[in-house]
C-alpha cells in the first residue's frame, strides 16, 4: 500500500502553534515515557509520523487525541523540543471544527460541560459539571451506574458533609474587567496576590483552610483578586486558543489593579494557564491584540507569577519556616509527590531539576520529617482522566501508590489539588480493584507545615480527607487529641 506525503497538515499545524512535526526523527523518546501510550491508538511517535505524511483523517478519528493526559511528559524529554502537547490541542480543535465524532466522548462532554459552567458563572461549577456529565453518560447509555451508586454518590455526600461541593455556585467575572479606581502599588513583600483556583473553593476546600492558616502563622497576607475568575484549564486550551488566553488575563487585570505585581498559585495547572497566557501574548502579536480587545488589558513587563510551593521556599524561605517550627515531625516517613505539573514543561514552570525536584523534600526535611527517595516523584496520577476515564486513572495512582507503599513511606506529601483528589478519595477504591493495601494518608505539603507550626486538625482541614491522617498523625504524637 502506498502513502502519499501530504504536507498541507503539517504546516497548518506550524501556523497554530508553531511546531514544526518534521523535526521529529522518530527516537520514540515520547511514547517510552507516555504513561497512557497502552490505551492509545496511535502512540505519540505514530501520531507525529502520520502529521509528517499528512494522515489527517487517521488522526482525527484516534482515540489518542482525546485519552492524552497533558502531563507534559513527552514534550519535555523530546530530543528535539517539539510540544506534542501543543499539537494535540490543534488535532483536538481541528476535530470539533469539523464536526469529527469523538472516539473518546466523556472528555470533550467534560470540555463542554466546564466551559459552560465558566460561560455562566465565571467560575467551574463542580455539581453542575458531574451532573451534566452523568446525564450525558445516561442519554448515551453508557453510564455505570456501578460506579454511580457504588463509589460516587458516597464519595459526593461525605463531600457535601465536609463542606467541599457547594449547592451555590462561586462567581467571577464573566466579560470585560469592571473598570474601577486604581490601588496604589503594593510595597509590603509580606502582602502578595493569590489566586486559589476552583477547587480550592469547592472539592480541595483543605488546602484552601491550611493555606490560610499557615500564611498566618507566617505573618503573612494572601489576598485574592475581586471578581476572579477561572483559569479555564484544559479543557480551554484544547478548545480555544484565544478563549485559554483570555481567562487568566481577566484575574491578571484585576491583580495589577489592586497594586499587586507578583500573584502565587497553590495549583500547578492555574500556574500552567497563567504562565502560558502571558508568554503567549508576548511572543504573538496577533493574539495580543485579539485578547486587548476582549478585555482592554494586557500584563505589564513586571509581572511575576509563582507555584505556591516556590513562594514558600524562595520568596518566605527554609529558615524562616525553620523559626515556626514548634512540633518537629520526627520519626515521620514520607515521600514527597510532584505530579507531572509542578514541573513540566521545563520552558514555562522554568524549574530546573524538573525530572527530579527537590524543593518540596527540602521543605518537609525543614519539618523534621524524613523525605525517602522514590521512583514515580513526577509521575502522572492520571489528572483529569479521573474524571472522564476513571479505569485508566486508578491503574495510575495505583502506580503511584504501590511504590511509596514500597519505599516505606507513612504518607504521601502533595501540592496539587488534583493528585490530591485522585490519591485520597479514589484510595480505597483502588485498593478493592487491586487487592493491595496501601492506608497511605494524602496531606497537602502546607497541611503538613500547619502540624509542624502547632496548628489543630480542623483549622487545616484534616478531617475532611478520605483517608484519615488525624488519626495516625496523633498515634504519632504529631497532633493533640
Amino acid at each position: 500500500m502506498s502513502i502519499e506525503l501530504k504536507t498541507d497538515l503539517a504546516h497548518y499545524i506550524q501556523e497554530e502553534c508553531g511546531e514544526n512535526v518534521y523535526l521529529c526523527y522518530q527516537c520514540k523518546k515520547c511514547t517510552a515515557g507516555c504513561p497512557v501510550a497502552e490505551h492509545f491508538d496511535l502512540t505519540p511517535n505514530q501520531l507525529l509520523r502520520a502529521a509528517q505524511f499528512g494522515q489527517k483523517d487517521l488522526i482525527l478519528n484516534s482515540k489518542t487525541i482525546w485519552l492524552c493526559a497533558i502531563c507534559e511528559t513527552c514534550a519535555t524529554r523530546c530530543p528535539q523540543g517539539i510540544n506534542i502537547t501543543a499539537i494535540m490541542d490543534v488535532f483536538r480543535i481541528m476535530a470539533r471544527r469539523e464536526g469529527i465524532k469523538p472516539k473518546v466522548p466523556d472528555v470533550p462532554d467534560f470540555y463542554e460541560a466546564m466551559l459552560r459552567g465558566i460561560r455562566y458563572f465565571g467560575r467551574m461549577y463542580e455539581l453542575q459539571l458531574m451532573g451534566e456529565l452523568y446525564i450525558r453518560q445516561f442519554l448515551r447509555g453508557d453510564l455505570d451506574f456501578k460506579q454511580l451508586f457504588g463509589e460516587d454518590v458516597g464519595m459526593a455526600l461525605k463531600m457535601f458533609r465536609d463542606g467541599k461541593l457547594n449547592p451555590i455556585p462561586s462567581r467571577g467575572t464573566r466579560g470585560k474587567p469592571r473598570a474601577g479606581p486604581v490601588s496604589p502599588a503594593v510595597t509590603d513583600p509580606r502582602t502578595i496576590a493569590y489566586y486559589p483556583g476552583c477547587s480550592l473553593h469547592g472539592t480541595s476546600k483543605e488546602y484552601h483552610m491550611s493555606i490560610l492558616a499557615v500564611a498566618k502563622a507566617l505573618e503573612w497576607t494572601l489576598q485574592e483578586p475581586k471578581d476572579w475568575c477561572c483559569c479555564g484549564s484544559t479543557p480551554a486550551h484544547s478548545t480555544d486558543h484565544v478563549y485559554a488566553t483570555v481567562l487568566p488575563m481577566r484575574t491578571l487585570a484585576q491583580m495589577e489593579r489592586e497594586g499587586h505585581s507578583y500573584m502565587t498559585f497553590p495549583c500547578p495547572s492555574c500556574f500552567q494557564r497563567f504562565r502560558a497566557a502571558t508568554q503567549n501574548v508576548a511572543e504573538d502579536e496577533e493574539l495580543a491584540r485579539e485578547v486587548r480587545a476582549q478585555t482592554d488589558y494586557l500584563p505589564s513587563r513586571g509581572l511575576k507569577m509563582d507555584l505556591l510551593l516556590t513562594t514558600i521556599t524562595e520568596r518566605v524561605g527554609y529558615e524562616t519556616v525553620a523559626e515556626k517550627v514548634t512540633r518537629p515531625l520526627e520519626n515521620l516517613k514520607v515521600v514527597c509527590y510532584y505530579g507531572c505539573a509542578l514541573t513540566r514543561p521545563p520552558q514555562l514552570t522554568k524549574v530546573k531539576d524538573y525530572e527530579y525536584p527537590t524543593n518540596m523534600d527540602r521543605l518537609v526535611e525543614t519539618l523534621g520529617a524524613e523525605s525517602l527517595d522514590w521512583s514515580y516523584k513526577t509521575d502522572c496520577c492520571g489528572v483529569s482522566l479521573g474524571i472522564t476515564q476513571l479505569p485508566i486513572a486508578l491503574g495510575m495512582s495505583r502506580k503511584v501508590l504501590h511504590d511509596a507503599k514500597a519505599v516505606g513511606a507513612e504518607a504521601v506529601i502533595v501540592a496539587c489539588p488534583l493528585c490530591q483528589v485522585n490519591l485520597d478519595s479514589r484510595q480505597r477504591q483502588i485498593e478493592k480493584e487491586y487487592e493491595e493495601s496501601f492506608g497511605l494518608p494524602i496531606i497537602y505539603f502546607t497541611q503538613l507545615m500547619g502540624v509542624a507550626f502547632g496548628l489543630d486538625a480542623k483549622t487545616l482541614g484534616l478531617d475532611k480527607h478520605f483517608v484519615d491522617p488525624v488519626r495516625f498523625l496523633g498515634e504519632k504524637g504529631l497532633l493533640s487529641a
